[in-house]
């Protein structure tokens, strides 16, 4: 492809741009702090100015959106406007630009840059006419041309011919065709007298008057998605939030930039519904919507859709992920039940963490340090060779703990590991990934990661203080098409964990542990019209779970397969109606388990939807739950318990197999998004909950039992066993109603609030071991400000507030065996704060984060440590 000399811009749409860059600084009235939709208000602007006519102000408009927050489509706007300004050059530098993104329609602009380059050359003749040239009346034939000359006027005709079909130019098709009709007389031997010019030269009779030169086929527009909100964790597929059939909330790269927060867990506090426990600084439990615990099993998590949920424990333990928030895009959480399409353990809502997509040329470096032993480290890089996107990026991360539970000068307790006593968390990690286009409709993509840590946390029961050290790893590689995807994964964990301070003489619980999970997932893809729209998705997949773990009673395999469907049905573009279902195949359940989902959605208006849904979710028991063959400590030194698993071919007990933990769920939501100063959101939801999964009561050894070695004193532990327990089924059936309200305005320039409220009630039936359930306060409330001033401050300060709590933990008692203990948190507060600064062009960014702002002494569990205030000072320097 030949480069033209570029040209600049005329100086009014360089002044209009100048004014729209100050009025965007200063200040107008309806700017949104927000980038996203502070880019969505300029580009819509300025796309309503080009269809007025008004090009070079609509120009303006689109560049100072793209400057905002640059998206590929905005680019192939501007190139379009320019080319229909004539302003040939400067169209054909943004229209490569736009091509250095890998679009899918490509081979389409490319051959849109050739027409316009023709244009180039075709007003460059026009403004230099050539000298005038006298027809020639054609003489006999025989006396006109060679067989050489003949076929070298065809090549011409051929030439113009492509050119003209390049330009859309009527003038030049009849040029052509003259031409080669010339050629086809002369070939004949005829002798018809014809007009006939030089190659390159234009006929009298056939130029171009000034202004009637043919318009360029330039495309459509790019307008569809751009800086709209979209989610694709509902239903599989990119759509608005107005259209999902589950409440939805997005985190965005901003929001996670101005929290200053380092562990991702902690920015889903935001969330209007979340149950975020924070146990340890690497330590974090969620759950919505209440059932929130220690070792929190049912939300799912997901990295650009791959599960990063550990089955042996049912846990998401955040800070062994192998990447920082600065390689995050967004965060989607669908609260409420997904089991319709992402099966087990998607039992109160999914997290999808959706990470930055290779390609965007940019390299990043982040360092930072603190109090607590902080030290936070990112670099990443990425950008695009031809249709090849990558990036790569390391971080470090480091932190003490909040609170010691036990102290250096403690003698009845021992020391084992680490040699740091004072660590939570350490771990260094790298991680990559690519995508290259293979087609406009096929793109092949791969990443893997890589992390070494050691991180403290809240086990289960009585296992409280723990820690894990070792690596993690990961790799995922699919294809997407415009028919579906396919996609594979491994996930990889390998650490030796155990007490760290254990009670002298007692067992400090070392074990090693090491899992595997291998996935192959197939999703068909297609959108149809039959009698209505329809959007449906058929898959299936296949898992395959490996656990060798000291802790169980031999080396563990699982095998995993589910179908799913999901049709969405659009009727008159103000309805959609969408039914979903999922067959999960279970290797310890008696039969699959269906989840299905049905739901409406009315769109009353563009920017106002109407929800309302019903579905159900389960979650499945653990290898911990199912297979677990461990002497546990108890309160009473010298006295232990053995636990057993609860499959009959790893525990001595005559106990029914576990059943599922079930959810039945209703729910009813409004979403708003009229305005450009504000979108709310309400939802209103009933629960039925049904089989929770909890430890049983002690079963003491008989006389029989240690005549056959079973339970007595245990020499290596220092403990007499004295009986058994295992998990069962909660008899007790619960029935949840609660509501959430949330809201985000942005009043004025660089001002963006957002607030939330969450109220949650838990009714209990047939239960014969205890008259209440919490674990969850039953009002939240959350409220939120970022303000990006326009001399480069950032300022973001979110606070956080729960009500009271009554905690429900199982413990062991010398004479009950295990019951259910009462724990009165009170309500309590958090404030987190960051305050930064971007220089030079945006390229250095100076930042101060706080966590816990207060210094508020608080436990969010009763075994938690308590919080303290950490603060962590960064720098950035970012290359473009």
């Amino acid at each position: 492809m030949r480069h033209l000399p570029k040209r600049r811009a005329p100086s009014r749409a360089r002044t209009t741009l100048l004014l729209g860059l100050l009025f965007a600084a200063l200040g107008g009235s309806v700017a949104q702090a927000d980038v996203r939709t502070e880019a969505r208000r300029h580009f819509r602007h300025g796309m309503q100015l080009i269809q007025d006519g008004s090009l070079d102000e609509g120009i303006a408009e689109l560049q100072v959106a793209y400057e905002t927050l640059p998206h590929p489509n905005v680019l192939y706007n501007i190139a379009r406007a320019y080319a229909d300004a004539q302003q040939y050059e400067n169209a054909l530098e943004y229209f490569e630009r736009y091509l250095a993104s890998d679009p899918p329609d490509r081979e389409e602009v490319q051959d849109i840059i050739r027409a316009v380059e023709a244009r180039v050359e075709t007003t460059q003749q026009t403004e230099t006419p050539p000298p005038a040239v006298t027809p020639e009346v054609a003489p006999p034939i025989e006396a006109l041309a060679t067989a050489e000359e003949i076929a070298a006027l065809e090549e011409s005709a051929n030439q113009i011919e492509t050119l003209a079909e390049a330009t859309q130019s009527d003038s030049l098709r009849e040029r052509a065709t003259r031409l080669r009709e010339v050629a086809r007389t002369l070939r004949e031997g005829g002798s018809t007298p014809v007009q006939v010019t030089q190659v390159g030269e234009a006929p009298p009779d056939t130029t171009p008057e000034i202004g009637e030169e043919p318009a360029l086929e330039l495309g459509a527009e790019r307008e569809e998605d751009i800086y709209e909100e979209q989610v694709v964790s509902a239903s599989r597929f990119a759509q608005s939030p107005l259209d999902a059939p589950n409440a939805t909330t997005n985190i965005t790269r901003q929001d996670i930039r101005l929290s200053g927060h380092t562990n991702l867990g902690e920015l889903i506090r935001r969330v209007p519904g979340a149950d975020v426990m924070t146990l340890t600084p690497a330590d974090v439990s969620i759950s919505f919507r209440g059932f929130n615990q220690r070792l929190s099993p049912r939300t799912l998590v997901l990295i650009d859709g791959r599960s990063v949920y550990i089955d042996p424990l049912g846990a998401t333990l955040w800070s062994i992920l192998p990447f920082n928030p600065e390689d995050v895009e967004r965060i989607e959480v669908v609260r409420g039940p997904a089991s319709a399409l992402y099966g087990a353990d998607a039992f109160s809502g999914i997290i999808n963490i959706i990470t930055r997509a290779p390609g965007e040329p940019r390299t990043d470096v982040v360092l930072g340090g603190g109090n607590g032993g902080r030290i936070h480290g990112h670099v990443s890089t990425s950008g695009r060779v031809d249709r090849l996107g990558y990036r790569v990026a390391a971080g470090y991360n480091r932190q003490d703990r909040f609170t010691r539970e036990v102290d250096d000068d403690r003698v009845d307790h021992t020391f084992t590991f680490p040699r740091d006593r004072n660590l939570a968390l350490e771990g260094v990690h790298l991680n990559g990934g690519l995508r290259y286009r293979l087609t406009p409709e096929v793109e092949a993509y791969a990443q893997a990661g890589f992390n070494q840590n050691t991180q403290n946390f809240q086990g289960t029961g009585p296992l409280r203080d723990f820690l894990a050290s070792g690596p993690t790893s990961h790799a995922m590689a699919g294809l997407t098409t415009s028919w579906g995807s396919l996609r594979m994964f491994w996930n990889r964990v390998a650490s030796v964990v155990g007490l760290p301070a254990p009670a002298r003489g007692g067992d400090a619980l070392h074990a090693r542990f090491e899992w595997n999970t291998y996935d192959i997932e197939g999703e068909l893809a297609r959108e149809f019209h039959f009698l209505v729209d329809h959007n449906l998705h058929l898959g299936a997949s296949y898992r395959r779970k490996q656990i060798d773990w000291d802790y169980l009673d031999q080396e563990r395999f699982e095998n995993h397969g589910a179908v799913f469907f999901q049709d969405t049905l659009s009727i008159f573009d103000k309805l959609h109606i969408v039914g979903s279902f999922r067959l999960d195949f279970h290797p310890l359940l008696d039969g699959p388990v269906f989840s299905p989902r049905g739901a409406v959605v009315v769109r009353p208006t563009e920017g106002q939807s109407i929800r309302a849904s019903v579905g159900t979710a389960f979650r499945t028991q653990t290898f911990l739950e199912s297979y677990i063959n461990l002497n546990n400590p108890t309160p009473l030194a010298g006295v232990g318990v053995t636990a057993l698993g609860s499959e009959p071919a790893a525990n001595l007990l005559d106990a029914p197999r576990l059943k599922p933990e079930s959810i039945l769920s209703a729910e009813f939501g409004y979403r708003f998004a009229e305005s450009e100063y504000f979108d709310a959101e309400l939802s209103a939801y009933y629960n039925h909950v049904t089989d929770l999964v909890i430890l049983s009561q002690v079963s003491p050894f008989t006389l029989g039992d240690f005549g056959a070695g079973r339970g007595g004193y245990d020499p290596g532990t220092a403990s007499y066993d004295l009986g058994t327990i295992t998990f069962s089924n909660d008899p007790a059936e619960f029935d949840v109603v609660g509501g959430e309200i949330a809201t985000r305005i942005y009043p004025v320039t660089g001002l963006d609030i957002y607030a939330n409220y969450a109220f949650n009630k838990t009714f209990l039936t047939n239960s014969q071991l205890r008259s209440s359930e919490e674990r969850t306060s039953r009002h939240k409330f959350n409220l939120g400000v970022q303000y990006r001033a326009p001399f480069g401050l950032d300022i973001g300060v979110d606070f956080h507030w729960a009500g009271a709590q009554v905690w429900l933990e199982q413990e062991f008692d010398a004479i009950e065996g295990v019951r259910f203990t009462e724990f009165e948190l009170p309500a309590n507060y958090l404030i987190n704060a960051r305050i930064g600064t971007r220089i030079a062009n945006d390229r250095v960014e100076l930042g101060l984060s706080v966590f816990n702002l207060t210094n508020n002494k608080i436990r969010q569990h009763p075994y938690a440590q308590r919080l303290s205030t950490r603060v962590l000072a960064t720098v950035g320097y970012h290359f473009q």
